[in-house]
């Protein structure tokens, strides 16, 4: 392995990047609270495909982890190395999400039909804006500091997911309006992050993934609903 002569000078933590421990630690958090009713706590009950998207997902973590890590600690080498197995990585947990969604949907009652045709599009798109924070970050690879900042698009994806589980598992009276929770908390994650960077040529990273999470909320309530999509379920999940 190839390590810099600097090796052991440390660089200053930023708070997208070398410094970003905290706030992974406290996403990682969320998601197993958010999870622990429908998957953690029944670990045993639960299919092959979903315990190896939930590998996957630690996997990622675990990169989100050690790649800040490395940069600080200059080992530029070995963090290039491992950014390399992302190109396996992400197009695997992609594809365990479609999949996941699809045994959902083939799963499906008449009675919860409905229901699942919203889950299922927020699962695709999901996919989509955390393949798309990703493609970013890669094409960005060579300038640090939009780098960094979508590869903070990739954790924020999981927001979404995890804090509406807790919501429906804590306050079921919400209904409708946990969405509405979720990406609120969301945007205000985002509007603090598009502040903190004012008059920083990362800032536009930030507003990019902004401008694709708010045009995702306006489709989660619209596309769900059309006949289109309705018959793209029944055929997603084998039904039709």
């Amino acid at each position: 392995m190839a390590v810099s002569s600097n090796a052991g000078a440390m660089r200053r933590p930023g708070l997208w990047g070398t410094g970003s421990a905290m706030w992974i630690w406290a996403l990682l958090a969320l998601a197993v609270v958010g999870f622990w009713p429908s998957y953690v706590r029944r670990f045993g009950e639960a299919d092959a495909v979903t315990h190896l998207h939930a590998a996957l997902m630690l996997s990622w973590f675990g990169m989100l982890f050690a790649q800040p890590w490395l940069v600080r600690t200059r080992r530029m080498a070995l963090h290039r190395q491992l950014g390399k197995f992302s190109y396996v990585l992400v197009p695997m947990i992609v594809i365990t999400c479609l999949w996941l969604s699809r045994i959902r949907m083939g799963a499906a009652t008449p009675q919860s039909f409905g229901m699942q045709t919203v889950i299922l599009y927020l699962g695709i798109a999901a996919s989509a804006i955390l393949l798309l924070s990703w493609s970013l970050a890669v094409l960005h690879r060579r300038d640090s500091a939009l780098h960094a900042r979508y590869m903070v698009g990739t954790a924020l994806v999981l927001i979404d997911p995890a804090l509406a589980r807790l919501l429906i598992a804590t306050m079921p009276s919400l209904g409708p309006l946990v969405a509405w929770v979720s990406y609120g908390v969301l945007f205000a994650i985002l509007g603090v992050l598009i502040w903190r960077d004012r008059g920083r040529h990362g800032q536009r990273a930030f507003v990019v993934l902004a401008a694709v999470f708010a045009l995702n909320f306006v489709l989660i309530n619209v596309v769900p609903r059309t006949a289109a999509w309705q018959d793209f379920a029944r055929w997603w999940g084998g039904l039709a």
